[in-house]
């Protein structure tokens, strides 16, 4: 007896959420939250962490003018990327499909670095805590619910 193949209906976030941050990007003049999602393709892994799309500011007047791209960039490499804007620029408007941006133009601010989080150490009141309650485990399972709940208590 064969059983009836069942199609899943589960479908990527990215196809979910794709749309409902199309008109906030608006806003800021970046038409597609694909844009968002392609710039390490499209800048390379040389600078896709430390730049970022800006805006796109459209011509208030005529029609057919092309945008000007404004990226944030660290200012470490600005200078390389400048030299590479010719191939962004190309590389963008064949994403996008047509010629949509004429212009790149690079606004220089430092990328923060990500916070590491480092836990605090426990004090005498949390491995009192923890004592007891591993009191009834043994082996290697003891040492590791030790470190996971000092790890734990030290965040709270």
């Amino acid at each position: 007896m064969t059983r009836p193949v069942l199609k899943s209906r589960a479908k990527p976030i990215g196809e979910l959420i794709g749309g409902t941050l199309d008109p906030l990007l608006r806003k800021r003049g970046l038409a597609r939250a694909e844009l968002i999602q392609w710039w390490p393709e499209i800048v390379g892994p040389r600078y896709a962490g430390v730049t970022a799309p800006q805006r796109i500011s459209w011509p208030r007047t005529g029609e057919g003018r092309a945008a000007t791209l404004i990226i944030h960039v660290d200012p470490a490499v600005a200078l390389p990327l400048s030299y590479e804007l010719d191939g962004v620029r190309d590389r963008l408007n064949g994403f996008l499909g047509f010629r949509a941006v004429g212009a790149i133009r690079l606004v220089q601010h430092p990328f923060a670095a990500p916070k590491e989080e480092k836990p605090r150490p426990p004090d005498a009141e949390v491995e009192a805590r923890l004592t007891p309650r591993l009191a009834g485990v043994e082996g290697p399972l003891r040492e590791a619910l030790a470190k996971l709940g000092k790890a734990i208590l030290s965040r709270s």
